[in-house]
């Protein structure tokens, strides 16, 4: 059984944080979701608040790690000494994802050095600032990292996951529910590209 953990902090992106939840939430016998933060909940960017289901410093247990976004909440987590020095990520053995400027933690990390990277548009100068090639691409994948940029790219990013750790089957079968009545096929070759065409 498989554990991956979701990263969130005070004034988290709610669809990012709740688009990956849900659809990895999917699985009930392949995979375990624990939310993990600084706190015992934290609130999000519209209000809501979230339990969390231990401290974030138990990334370093997981074998999937995936990051929120948050326009406020992601400057604030990198100036967090208690939340970045919990952050012990290994990529050679861990997959580790982000969706937006989640990416900003890898970059904070030096887990983006001399790779490229994605994020949101709006996010893009201050990623580059940091000193990281930066794509625009909806998803772009460098070995066991994988950042993607925009909400919707979620579909993308737990794609990957499941292809990862499963197969294209375990992907459509989280992803299912979500798509479109009529357009099953129209989202099965854009997601099947995207992520194809994302590995670096």
């Amino acid at each position: 059984m498989y554990q991956i953990a979701i990263v969130i902090f005070d004034e988290f992106t709610d669809i990012d944080f709740f688009l990956m939840r849900d659809i990895l939430g999917r699985t009930k016998t392949d995979w375990t979701v624990k939310v993990l933060g600084t706190k015992p909940s934290h609130r999000s960017s519209l209000g809501m608040t979230v339990a969390t289901d231990g401290h974030v410093a138990e990334v370093a247990d997981a074998d999937v790690v995936l990051f929120s976004s948050g326009y406020k909440g992601v400057p604030a987590a990198l100036e967090d000494t208690e939340f970045m020095s919990a952050l012990k990520l290994d990529p050679t053995r861990q997959l580790l994802g982000s969706i937006c400027a989640g990416s900003f933690f890898f970059a904070k990390l030096g887990l983006l050095d001399n790779i490229s990277a994605t994020t949101h548009p709006d996010a893009k100068p201050a990623l580059v600032a940091m000193g990281v090639d930066v794509e625009d691409c909806a998803l772009v994948i460098n070995g066991n990292i994988a950042t993607a940029g925009g909400c919707l790219s979620s579909l993308y990013l737990t794609g990957w996951v499941a292809e990862r750790l499963f197969d294209s089957a375990k992907r459509r079968e989280i992803h299912r529910q979500l798509i479109p009545a009529g357009q099953a096929d129209i989202y099965e070759t854009l997601i099947q590209s995207s992520i194809a065409a994302a590995i670096r």
